[in-house]
């Protein structure tokens, strides 16, 4: 009977230690925490006070000087900044404005000038001279490098000045330049193909030079059954004193129109 009673003595007197044992765990673990925590709160109000102290510090640092003090400074501070600016207007913005007046009163001046000199000078005028077909006469064979050519009858159409003139059939140069030499022929051949040279004979011939060069060359094909059809050349030359230019179609006979606005050689000076 007695060992019966002691059993259940027994089994509480454990449960009851057991008990003991967590309970002091969870109050250890408790005061644990509480002393982390206390150390974050007084780590964290010792960083406020310090940053308390850093801020009252710069305000003591910036704040602004006695009233005094500003009274007598403030008129010395616009003294300066007026004499910068008299010094920024004086440096630049008057030689800018100085700049550009002069620039425009030379720009007048030049236009005006240039007015006044193209008043003055008189305009020039380029000589020049057009021949047309002569259609009184008729076309000649003319023998050109061991060849015969169809020469053609001209007359003066255009003359301006007396660097150009006609001599049988051929311009002579008056003048020493720079030539513009253009030519025309309307053809009625019935060949397949027609066209004339531009030749220029010179005056004075240097060493092994030949006396005629070709100057320019126009080909154009022909229609057989309307045998109708226009051949236009030129362009730039420079020409000295005593040369003869002249227009020689290649072949012994060709049919032509001697109509004075179908087939014409002329010559513009240029310089």
């Amino acid at each position: 009977m007695h060992a019966v009673d002691a059993a259940p003595v027994q089994v509480a007197s454990q449960r009851f230690s057991w008990v003991v044992a967590v309970v002091t765990v969870l109050a250890v673990t408790s005061s644990l925490l509480s002393a982390v925590s206390l150390y974050h709160i007084l780590a964290l109000q010792a960083e406020v006070e310090e940053l308390r102290s850093e801020v009252s510090h710069r305000r003591a640092e910036g704040r602004d000087p006695p009233r005094e003090n500003r009274r007598g400074s403030q008129p010395k501070q616009m003294k300066h900044e007026e004499d910068a600016n008299k010094a920024l207007v004086r440096n630049i913005v008057l030689p800018k404005m100085q700049t550009e007046s002069s620039g425009r009163q030379q720009k007048k001046f030049s236009l005006e000038k240039r007015s006044l000199g193209s008043e003055s000078e008189p305009p020039v005028l380029q000589p020049f001279l057009q021949m047309v077909a002569n259609n009184k006469k008729k076309i000649f064979q003319k023998e050109f490098a061991q060849e015969k050519h169809t020469g053609i009858p001209w007359k003066a159409g255009l003359q301006r000045g007396e660097a150009l003139e006609v001599d049988q059939d051929v311009i002579v140069v008056k003048e020493e330049g720079y030539y513009f030499i253009y030519s025309q022929v309307y053809y009625e051949d019935p060949n397949y193909a027609m066209g004339h040279i531009m030749i220029r004979m010179k005056k004075h011939v240097v060493g092994d030079e030949s006396q005629h060069v070709v100057l320019f060359r126009c080909i154009q094909a022909m229609n057989t059954k309307v045998p109708y059809n226009t051949c236009y050349t030129g362009g730039v030359v420079k020409l000295d004193v005593g040369d003869t230019v002249e227009l020689l179609i290649p072949r012994p006979t060709a049919s032509i129109s001697l109509d004075g606005e179908c087939t014409y050689l002329g010559a513009i000076k240029l310089a």
